[in-house]
């Protein structure tokens, strides 16, 4: 090696052998980035987007070791694919605050404080404290001699020194997604996978926690579940790899895991570190794989962390390859277009040959053309070369060891003599770095570390109003959460008393229709439901070709002809209604209208009755679908003739009759009575939901009770419902016996007219027949009108017509008894006292609820709204410490955005 050489490599090793805690990074601006720290510290880092460094690249491209060059962390490497999810490296120069501590206790910030290092310029006068830099360099050389595995009190100058700071690093299980990459509903919390103390057990068990978040399934059905995967740390040798857990073994290599990528993350996080920082290492772009949907998975993953705003781009770019066309390149300028905050940084330089002048001389051009330098990277080597219109920051070239090297363990300040000899011993690159002393700015992990240091300065500066409003933001938004949130109880017992008054006020308003008529409604159309359920059990004979029910439209109520017309609307169903009236339908005609073969005789026109056709035309306009036939009534009549002299009928036929059309109406009016109750159910959920929605064991106990309260109400008025029933089957209760015998005669007309059919009359008979019924009148013989004189005419089956027309006189007035007989005991016993406030808090306290005792646990606050208040508080504890650290002169900052 010539002079020149020595002495260029002699100056890239003095830079290249210090970490970041030694540059003007960490000397300008450590007043910052202990408030960024504080803010890490504090856990709303996320929230304020405070900066953070993203290496990505090409798989293979080196970008694990441009980790481990800028921050001294060793992670996995390999020519093949190594990273397989995301790794998050948070580093703190300070040890991360106790757990006992908290947020919440006010001490979070002042600890942080507390514990941070001085600055250069802690004096009262803001100058430079020698004595302080000077502890400062002999604290880095501890750090640097850690990295290097030296022992600790050696310094870069040979002599003696302070010992390092602890040092130590948590590694931890971030799953955000599912197997199939899908984002969960909630971030479940990181799990904690392993300490390390000694850094070269990181790579091994970042390794160890890429397989298990690869092999979930495995994992879950491993006793132990994730911490049976962990290196045998605890017999490790210091500077030597651990042992393989055996069940990471059984998993063997990378090929056989059952994830190939997870977008879920490793997690380190590292105290005592050289500078606080976070740096996330993601997976390498694959280009070609058997499975094209994992080359857009990684690239999904890629882009995904590439988007944020303030994320510094890192993008690790292999020599011998145009940096233009590389993915990370055109993915980089897809979310920075200008450059702005994204670096490029040219590996593997060794892997041109040194005999190949142009390829070199192109990397010497690209890293040549490096534009300002950022804030706090200092203008060592001369003023710079005019930035590259599309590269603003530049690029950067650095050396890392090779396999070969990794295989040797080669020590961190190893790599980085080995790195300035590379350059210093290099045609090319001496050359160039003799005609443009500048770019020693751009040459090795030294200069790389200056430049992401003054890129994250200038970041972390122009983020610090942003942090604040958005913390200002937060704060409220929590603090109008809080607020929202209801109180909690104080006076339980009266509180309890005031709620179930509530409840029964709206119970009372509901089923009143005092205010929402919802569920009056609903039960209304159940009670109409009941009447109809009734109306098909009345009975209705067939004498020749029509048939008599016991109700015509007008008996129906307005509800159901209602009903009965609007489910019409075909021919089918205009026909029916021309041919009911009156209360009788005539069959021969309805056949005739729907083109049927003719009917002509009672067994014909029973036939047509219970067709399926006719049968769904009756139920669909409340017509009767059972029937009795005349025929049906003379055999009935003649099994029960007895002693009985001539022209009297047995009484027992007309009992046997009624009684086959009784004992029907039970069905409907339990079945009516069971809808209300299942109605008032819902009804009582939902009112104590509403009323007792923050106090889950109030709401259950109240519910129970309530429902045990509607089933004994619901119980009582079935009883009574029952009893009534009874008595219908059991008696035979004519009531207003003229409005009775009315019905009769009027029956009695429909029923022998049906028998006779006689003959329609011109208006010239009608007069002629008035002519002569006026004749007999002089004789004795007095009929009101012609038809009193047809009917007075004899028949063979007068008895049976009048059996007939009894039974349906008789079921009409029944009919008006039963259809108000269900509806009006449901809601005077159930539904009225429903919300009755007395009854209400007597059902909780019968319930074995005693009010006064059981009101503190009854009014426990629901855990989830305790764990949200909590949560709150606490959150805004730290947003409080975090604004007080944004505004606070440690930001290094003027005060205000």
């Amino acid at each position: 090696m010539s002079a020149a050489a020595a002495v260029a490599a002699a100056g890239l090793a003095a830079s290249g052998g210090a970490t970041l805690a030694d540059t003007a990074y960490q000397r300008t601006v450590r007043r910052v980035l202990n408030t960024t720290n504080t803010l890490r510290e504090l856990g709303v880092d996320g929230d304020l987007q405070v900066p953070t460094l993203v290496i990505a690249g090409d798989q293979s491209s080196g970008k694990s070791s441009v980790v481990e060059a800028s921050a001294g962390v060793p992670l996995p490497r390999s020519d093949g694919t190594c990273t397989r999810c995301p790794t998050e490296v948070r580093m703190r120069t300070t040890q991360q605050l106790p757990a006992a501590t908290g947020v919440c206790g006010g001490s979070a910030l002042s600890a942080a404080a507390a514990s941070s290092p001085p600055g250069p310029h802690s004096g009262e006068d803001g100058e430079d404290d020698e004595d302080d830099e000077d502890e400062e360099d002999e604290e880095d050389d501890a750090v640097v001699n850690n990295a290097a595995g030296l022992p600790p009190g050696t310094t870069r100058g040979g002599g003696g020194g302070s010992s390092a700071s602890a040092w130590q690093c948590r590694i931890k299980l971030c799953r955000e997604f599912d197997s199939d990459g899908v984002r969960l509903a909630t971030k479940p919390p990181e799990q904690p996978f392993c300490v390390v103390r000694d850094k070269a057990h990181i790579a091994t068990c970042v390794l160890a926690a890429q397989a298990v978040l690869l092999n979930p399934r495995a994992v879950e059905d491993t006793p132990g579940g994730a911490g049976a995967f962990v290196p045998l740390l605890s017999s490790a040798q210091p500077g030597r790899q651990p042992a393989a857990a055996a069940k990471l073994l059984a998993l063997r290599d990378a090929s056989h895991y059952e994830l190939p990528f997870t977008p879920n993350k490793v997690v380190l996080e590292i105290d005592g570190a050289e500078a606080d920082l976070t740096i996330i290492d993601l997976p390498g772009i694959i280009h070609s794989h058997e499975d094209p949907r994992l080359i857009e998975l990684v690239k999904d993953m890629v882009k995904a962390n590439l988007a944020p705003e303030h994320h510094i781009i890192a993008m690790a770019l292999p020599a011998g390859q145009d940096a233009e066309t590389q993915a990370i390149r055109l993915m980089t300028r897809e979310v920075d277009p200008d450059g702005r905050r994204s670096i490029g940084i040219i590996t593997k330089p060794d892997r041109v040959p040194e005999h190949e002048a142009g390829e070199t001389l192109k990397l010497i051009r690209l890293v040549g053309a490096c534009g300002a330098p950022p804030a706090g990277a200092g203008a060592a080597g001369g003023s710079a070369r005019v930035a590259h219109p599309q590269h603003p920051l530049g690029h950067y070239v650095v050396k890392n060891p090779s396999q070969d090297g990794l295989a040797m363990n080669i020590t961190f300040e190893q790599a980085r003599a080995d790195e300035a000899a590379y350059f210093a011993g290099h045609k090319h690159w001496a050359a160039a770095l003799r005609r443009q002393p500048e770019l020693q700015r751009r040459m090795g992990a030294a200069a790389l570390r200056r430049g992401l240091s003054g890129l994250l300065v200038e970041l972390v500066i122009a983020q610090l109003p942003e942090m604040r409003r958005s913390c200002r933001e937060l704060q409220a938004a929590v603090q109008e959460e809080l607020g929202a949130m209801p109180q909690p109880i104080q006076d339980a017992p009266r509180e309890l008393d005031r709620m179930l008054t509530r409840v029964a006020a709206a119970l009372r308003c509901h089923t009143r229709a005092d205010d929402d008529c919802t569920f009056y409604q609903r039960t209304q159309a159940m009670y109409d439901d009941y009447c109809e359920r009734v109306m098909r059990c009345l009975p209705a004979f067939l004498v020749g070709t029509t048939l008599i029910g016991t109700l015509d439209a007008s008996g129906k109520g307005p509800d159901a002809a209602a009903a009965a017309a609007a489910a019409g609307g075909g021919d089918s169903d205009a026909q029916l209604q021309q041919v009911w009236e009156g209360g009788a339908l005539d069959v021969s005609a309805l056949a005739a209208a729907l083109g049927a073969p003719a009917v002509t005789t009672e067994a014909e026109a029973a036939a047509f009755l219970y067709s399926d056709e006719v049968q769904q035309l009756l139920t669909d306009h409340l017509l009767p679908q059972t029937f009795m036939t005349l025929a049906e009534v003379v055999e009935l009549r003649q099994r029960h003739l007895g002693r009985e002299l001539p022209g009297f009928s047995p009484y027992r036929a007309m009992e046997c009759l009624l009684q086959r059309f009784k004992g029907q109406w039970r069905g409907p009016a339990l079945a009516c009575l069971g809808n209300v109750a299942a109605a008032a159910h819902d009804l009582t959920d939902q009112v104590v939901a509403v009323e007792f929605r923050d106090f889950p064991a109030g709401s259950r106990a109240v519910t129970d009770a309530l429902w045990r309260r509607v089933e004994g109400l619901s119980d009582a008025t079935a009883e009574f419902i029952e009893k009534q029933l009874r008595m219908e089957d059991r008696d035979v209760y004519p009531g207003d016996k003229a409005q009775l015998q009315e019905l009769q005669a009027d029956f009695l007309a429909r029923m022998k007219r049906a028998y006779l059919r006689p003959n329609a009359l011109s208006d010239e008979q009608r007069q002629q027949i008035e002519i002569k019924l006026a004749e007999l009148a002089t004789y004795g013989v007095k009929f009101a009108s012609f038809d009193a004189a047809f009917l007075a005419q004899p028949t063979p089956v007068d008895d049976e017509l009048h059996m007939a027309a009894s039974c349906l006189a008789y079921f009409k007035v029944a009919f008006g008894r039963v259809r108000a007989s269900v509806p009006m005991p449901i809601r005077d016993t159930l539904l009225d006292r429903l919300g009755d406030p007395y009854e209400v808090a007597a059902a909780v306290q019968a319930a074995g609820q005693d009010i006064v005792a059981a009101a503190p646990r009854l009014l426990a606050e629901h855990p989830h709204l305790a764990a949200r208040r909590l949560w709150c508080a606490e959150r805004q504890q730290r947003l409080r410490e975090a604004l007080e650290a944004l505004h606070s002169p440690a930001a290094g900052v003027p005060l205000h955005p």
